[in-house]
């Protein structure tokens, strides 16, 4: 498989750890990674445009997980979104059932759950 044809997906999680350990699961699946520390720098990244699968935390600093969702929208970008946090509140919840993200997944990160949300977005992310 030559590189342009592997999937991107872009990671947004401000906490350094769980950016590597993440990026790390997603490149053993096979698919491509990039990783970004915050909302702001995966918007002014370029990426935005080749992400095929997002990966981002909610809680952020500066623009949290689903205000970066609905801006992408807002531009029409429709990237299909999975959620991940550590403080998955009943607010939280609610907001990302409002949402259109594809799920909210609780951290510790599990490999598995991780890896069929992944398919199913690039699934979902393909052109008919």
């Amino acid at each position: 498989m030559s590189l342009s044809a592997i999937e991107l997906v872009s990671i947004v999680d401000d906490d350094p750890f769980v950016r590597a350990a993440t990026s790390s699961l997603v490149r053993s699946f096979g698919w491509e990674a990039r990783a970004f520390e915050s909302a702001v720098d995966f918007l002014a990244s370029g990426v935005p445009e080749r992400t095929r699968c997002l990966v981002c935390d909610i809680q952020m600093p500066a623009m949290d997980g689903i205000d970066l969702l609905e801006r992408l929208e807002r531009e029409g970008l429709r990237i299909p979104t999975l959620f991940i946090s550590a403080f998955a509140t009943a607010r939280t919840r609610e907001r990302v059932k409002a949402s259109p993200a594809l799920c909210l997944i609780e951290k510790p990160i599990d490999a598995a759950e991780l890896e069929t949300w992944i398919g199913c977005a690039l699934a979902r992310g393909k052109p008919s």
